[in-house]
């Protein structure tokens, strides 16, 4: 049977759930898909490309919020969802930073709050890095955790990512709502 790219990225997603993105290289694919890695780039352009894919994956699930508080408790979901999941995203918004995913969401959820360009833009980008920056720094905790390096935290992470939002939404005097 001919490999295919959908193969590819299953078996991709599946390495980075499992083992995170330090393990998800190009010949660990190859050798689980049992190919040669030569096989992969008739499918796939580069690692980068991949992970943009993997990046539009984990983001597939946030849906269309309505609120910016919403949007941004859903992306943090999504990016839990998946290890290493932020660390993707934020990789494949430098690399492909207009690519359509929720992220283009905040922006234009941004954009109505009645601030003035180039403001709103750069409120959104803050948001953006609030969230990625927070998921990422929870994820990092989580594999340090697992590694045995760390002791589970003594917070709820939910409650500290939605009171540091509240901060950031007051801060641009938007409800958020």
């Amino acid at each position: 049977m001919a490999l295919t790219r959908e193969q590819i990225v299953e078996a991709a997603m599946g390495i980075l759930r499992e083992y995170g993105l330090a393990d998800l290289s190009m010949r660990r694919l190859a050798r689980d898909l049992q190919v040669q890695p030569g096989a992969l780039y008739w499918h796939i352009k580069n690692k980068q490309e991949l992970l943009t894919v993997l990046a539009g994956m984990i983001l597939d699930t946030v849906g269309e919020p309505a609120s910016l508080r919403e949007l941004a408790m859903a992306i943090r979901t999504a990016l839990l969802s998946v290890r290493d999941g932020a660390e993707v995203v934020a990789l494949a918004q430098v690399l492909v930073p207009h690519a359509d995913s929720p992220l283009l969401a905040v922006r234009a959820l941004m954009a109505v709050q009645g601030m003035s360009a180039p403001a709103d833009q750069w409120a959104a980008e803050a948001l953006i890095h609030y969230i990625i920056g927070a998921v990422t720094q929870e994820q990092t905790r989580a594999g340090l955790v697992r590694a045995g390096l760390l002791e589970e935290p003594d917070h709820d992470a939910d409650a500290a990512f939605d009171f540091g939002l509240g901060i950031f939404l007051a801060g641009l005097k938007i409800s958020g709502e």
